[in-house]
């Protein structure tokens, strides 16, 4: 019997210590496989993390890139190099789109910064020319071969703050050159796309340069160590000894961290520009998955065998939605929700890739909203935030469920419109601008905008995404051109128009340098007594071939490009002059000079009337100011503000072309309005009883109920004058009576037989009398 309790001991202890061994060694093996693969996961994750961060590092800087080149372009037109704060407004604009950017500026290749939009206009701005560091590392961006450069990270002396510069070398024809576009990217601050990637709370990110400095690092606590001197990392130290690497892992101390310097990570080089994306943890990170992933096995063996392929399937799913997760984000807007331009491009591809399979056709478009810069401008960027997502929710519903909408800028969209012909492509887009016609309601206020659209199908306007995209634009911007609050089809004459207007652009600002503009001056009769009582400044243009032009010919190229700001105050200032001239002579006509609708938009305009009014002694009361009716109706609260203060300056106010708009009775009793001006296309067939004379008549009756007088323009025959004089209109003016004529002309016409005097006015027309009306 004793025998048998021993043998049944050792049998125990023998069953008791194999459990253990095999215990122990299941444990063991099953940690062990759990470090392997914890260790393997996190090194998957971490080089999927550097590969997209690689990817989205590359498609900011190519967005950006992409953006600076049509912008130089713009500039050149400007001539920036002498008057570069012409530069700023655009500066701002393109700054506005890129929230990354901290600041732009204009550099010349020899260092001397010309402009900078974190400085106001006339603060004294650096001079690198005379700092050899800077100037160097400057000077390698103008000879590098690349369509932009990024240059190493420092200390910004004006946003107070580390940056790096991002450079795009604007060049002459001959490669020279001539200026260089900087955007700063700010590096202690929110705002840049690094800082909002949803990492693990230990994690590092950054851009290492390939010649061994940062280029960007989150975070980065102490600034000066992480940045201006040679990386110590391990990852430095990597691709100094195999510079070959494209991707690959990495671990070892980093010397500058203070706390778990052991670290493992993931790299990656972007695809067209020398610099890598990398990732990295502490080892202690693989320390703490495993052990969360595996406490409970270390208590209760039997219970980690149930439930550990569970948990597996579960780390397994969750971190392919991880990764899941971090793919969509970069490829969606943050605003809106929609894609964003990147995502915009990978669905286009797609489309591209789909229609050439199956032989079937697409179209895409381009929208843009108008205006929208002078809302976010007056009423701040929440309230232009949260109108960019009553415009998307707008378009969606007016979108089929396969039609796909991006936001690719900060107010322009992308419609994908699959299976689309020309016909449905015309019918969208007339539906989503029609869309816009009523009033959006943000934060309480009403704000009424509209959007140009251009439209480009597949495979008519290009096989590629970039010709797509590139015939779409030009579309949305000849809808622009062409009045806003409408849509185009791209045309191949589209290309050659614009190309025109660019040509016109430069002979315009040569023009302007060359003085080859003059006025000539058209009479405003009195009807009734034949007698002149103000006369209208017309804008002319003399080109170097002697040739010369009506404002019609080159008004709405001016417009576009901003150099009617600079062309309406010359024309205000000399019509000015001229009325004074006269006046001193003994001739007081009352002057009419047109504001064109940007100039109406200028924030300096009242004080641009004022100062041409000092400068030359003209009497407020002897200038009147013309705007459309479209004008005015365009921002009818500002018209009436701005309206308002030209009329307690003593200035007159008409509104030119009315008739030709959609003007709100009750907008237009506000309106401080002096005169109405009735368009020429009326008065043609005022003398017939034709709608033309019904129009008039209602436009006759509407002044006269609210206190207004009235000018027809266009008069050119006499039937047309006594219909009018019989309609109750108080003035005219026409080719009836004179054409536009140069001042010496005008004064020999009209005041050689007249004696000067206050009150004496000259007679211009009588029955059968024609000497007016010589050119």
């Amino acid at each position: 019997m004793q025998t048998t309790e021993s043998t049944f001991s050792r049998t125990l202890r023998l069953a008791f210590l194999a459990s253990i061994i095999l215990g122990t060694t299941a444990i063991a093996v099953a940690g062990y496989w759990s470090w392997q693969r914890e260790t393997r996961e996190t090194n998957s994750n971490l080089q999927i993390q550097a590969g997209f961060l690689a990817s989205a590092s590359q498609a900011v800087f190519d967005n950006l890139g992409n953006g600076l080149a049509p912008l130089g372009e713009l500039l050149q037109t400007l001539d920036i190099l002498d008057r570069p704060e012409r530069a700023r407004p655009h500066l701002e604009k393109f700054q506005s789109r890129f929230p990354e950017v901290g600041s732009m500026a204009i550099i010349r290749p020899d260092g001397l910064m010309l402009v900078n939009t974190a400085l106001a206009q006339g603060a004294a701005l650096p001079d690198y020319r005379n700092e050899p560091a800077y100037l160097d590392q400057f000077k390698t961006s103008l000879t590098g071969q690349s369509a932009y450069v990024l240059g190493p990270p420092e200390y910004g002396k004006i946003l107070k703050q580390r940056r790096f510069p991002f450079r795009y070398t604007v060049r002459d024809e001959k490669g020279a050159p001539l200026f260089v576009l900087q955007a700063a990217i700010p590096l202690e601050k929110r705002g840049i796309y690094l800082y909002d990637l949803p990492l693990p709370p230990t994690s590092f990110i950054g851009l290492l340069r390939e010649d061994g400095l940062q280029q960007a690092r989150w975070p980065a606590a102490n600034p000066h160590a992480a940045y201006g001197r040679l990386s110590p990392g391990p990852l430095a130290k990597l691709l100094q000894q195999q510079p070959h690497l494209k991707e690959g892992l990495f671990s070892g101390y980093s010397p500058w961290i203070s706390t778990d310097k052991q670290r493992i990570g993931a790299f990656k080089r972007l695809a067209h520009l020398p610099v890598y994306a990398y990732v990295s943890v502490p080892v202690s990170y693989v320390y703490e998955r495993w052990w969360r992933n595996n406490a409970v096995t270390l208590g209760v063996f039997l219970v980690y065998l149930a439930i550990f392929s569970y948990v597996a399937r579960r780390v397994t799913r969750h971190e392919r939605i991880h990764s899941s997760e971090l793919h969509g984000q970069a490829r969606l807007d943050s605003l809106t929700g929609t894609p964003n331009r990147t995502g915009a491009d990978e669905l286009l591809e797609r489309q591209l890739l789909r229609a050439a399979e199956t032989g079937g056709s697409f179209a895409i478009l381009f929208l843009d909203l108008d205006h929208f810069k002078d809302i976010n401008d007056t009423h701040g960027h929440s309230t232009g935030d949260e109108l960019l997502t009553q415009v998307v929710r707008r378009l969606s519903a007016n979108l089929r469920q396969d039609d796909m909408l991006a936001r690719v800028g900060g107010d322009e969209f992308m419609v994908t419109l699959p299976g689309a012909t020309l016909n449905t492509t015309r019918q969208t887009a007339e539906r989503l601008i029609k869309a816009f016609s009523e009033p959006f309601q943000v934060h309480g206020k009403k704000l009424q905008t509209s959007c140009s659209i251009g439209a480009a199908t597949f495979p008519e306007h290009g096989n590629t995404r970039e010709d797509l995209i590139k015939c779409a634009d030009t579309a949305m911007y000849e809808a622009k051109r062409a009045g806003r609050d409408r849509f185009a089809v791209y045309e191949e004459r589209f290309g050659t128009l614009r190309q025109r207007r660019l040509t016109l652009q430069e002979q315009l600002q040569r023009a302007l340098k060359k003085n080859q503009f003059l006025l000539h001056y058209q009479p405003i009769l009195d009807l009734q007594s034949r007698r002149i009582v103000a006369t209208e400044a017309l804008l002319r243009w003399q080109d170097e071939n002697g040739r010369q032009h009506s404002a019609a010919d080159f008004v709405s190229v001016a417009e576009e490009s901003g150099l009617i700001l600079t062309l309406g105050e010359w024309v205000l200032n000399q019509a000015c002059e001229q009325a004074q001239t006269w006046a001193e002579a003994g001739f007081p006509l009352r002057m009419a000079v047109n504001l064109s609708p940007r100039q109406f938009q200028a924030a300096d305009l009242v004080d641009q009337v004022r100062r041409a009014l000092q400068r030359t002694g003209l009497a407020p009361a002897a200038l009147e100011l013309e705007i459309t009716e479209s004008t005015a109706m365009d921002d009818p609260e500002s018209s009436i503000r701005v309206l308002t203060e030209f009329k307690q300056l003593g200035v007159s106010i008409a509104i030119d072309d009315f008739g030709t708009g959609y003007s709100s009775l009750s907008y237009l009793k506000r309106i401080p309005a002096d005169k109405l001006k009735i368009d020429k296309s009326f008065v043609d067939g005022v003398a017939s009883e034709s709608e033309d004379a019904a129009i008039v008549r209602s436009v006759l009756a509407l002044a006269a109920s609210l206190g207004i007088e009235t000018v027809a323009e266009g008069i050119e025959l006499p039937e047309q004058m006594q219909a009018l004089i019989a309609l109750g209109c108080q003035y005219g003016q026409g080719y009836l009576f004179s054409r536009p004529l140069a001042p010496q002309v005008f004064a020999q016409t009209f005041f050689a037989q007249t004696p000067a005097g206050p009150d004496t006015l000259p007679l211009i027309w009588t029955p059968g009398n024609t000497v007016a009306t010589a050119p």
